[in-house]
């Protein structure tokens, strides 16, 4: 039995501090909120985030300043990695035969606050190990009432009238050391259509961008320099969700917004800018004017 992938969930972005990420968010993307909003979880003792950005959802989040915190799992991301992009989340069907697939080919499983999941569930989340599957994914299988992205009166190109002028997310960056392996996980494991290929100067990655689910283009990145910013995160943490990048309409007038908010682009070329991730709460960030090929949002 197999499972059908659906729109993005959310992407987490692991912070110190999810009041001034929540207000750093706020200020630089203008984003939907009302699904939840600095929500205390007793089962993860953190805090967190779902804020609507486009046609893409961001969890901020940061481990909460209560007893054990630092035990659970955000609490031992932080720890480990600092600020920084954490996993990738979807919708989909079926949990269990997701579960099911997962299990069959050694990854391991497990649900909220890192219990694990020795039979096949019915409900309820499931999370993958990190190191099994390049960077942790999250399934989930019910559509939150309120992620305002399911109403037939949403407009995701309503961000392109703010001073950044945002389309959408153009894409996820996983960082690997095994672009073949991760292809593999990303098209055959989890459905996804392969679209593109390419090498690029400016972030020193070979790239292999995988459509997954309806919405979600990943881009799976193979550091050629090690001195990039994506050869620093490989070095240092490993396989990994590394960076976000958010189409704009045009990179001039997005480089000049950025700067009036203190946000500084260290590198570019015609098509993109990374943004220094200091400027950023340790999660790099593009911009981009162009599309990907077979990106089939339009």
């Amino acid at each position: 039995m197999t499972f059908t992938i659906g729109k993005l969930f959310h992407i987490i972005h692991i912070s110190d501090d999810l009041e001034e990420l929540d207000s750093w968010y706020d200020e630089i993307f203008q984003p939907i909120r009302g699904i939840m909003d600095n929500a205390y979880s007793e089962v993860e003792k953190r805090d967190a985030s779902l804020i609507v950005i486009g046609d893409a959802i961001i969890e901020p989040m940061a481990a909460s300043n209560v007893a054990g915190a630092e035990e659970m799992p955000v609490g031992r991301f932080y720890s480990r990695f600092g600020r920084h992009w954490h996993s990738l989340a979807w919708y989909l069907d079926d949990v269990g035969a997701a579960w099911q697939q997962m299990t069959d080919l050694g990854v391991r499983v497990v649900t909220d606050g890192g219990v694990p999941l020795p039979e096949r569930p019915s409900s309820g989340s499931l999370f993958t190990h990190p190191r099994d599957t390049h960077t942790q994914l999250e399934f989930f299988p019910h559509i939150i009432p309120t992620d305002p992205r399911f109403s037939p009166d949403f407009n995701d190109l309503a961000w392109e009238q703010y001073p950044l002028g945002l389309v959408r997310m153009a894409y996820a960056t996983v960082v690997v050391a095994d672009i073949d392996k991760a292809t593999n996980l990303f098209t055959n494991v989890l459905q996804g259509k392969k679209l593109h290929e390419s090498i690029s100067d400016l972030t020193g990655t070979r790239n292999i961008y995988v459509l997954v689910g309806e919405n979600t283009i990943v881009e799976i990145a193979q550091p050629l320099e090690p001195g990039s910013i994506a050869g620093q995160d490989l070095a240092s943490n490993g396989d990994m969700c590394h960076a976000v990048a958010w189409q704009v309409l045009d990179l001039d007038r997005a480089e000049k917004f950025l700067a009036s908010k203190n946000i500084k682009i260290i590198a570019r070329d015609e098509h993109t800018l990374i943004a220094d991730p200091d400027d950023t709460f340790g999660a790099p960030m593009r911009f981009t004017n162009i599309q990907i090929p077979g990106d089939p949002r339009g």
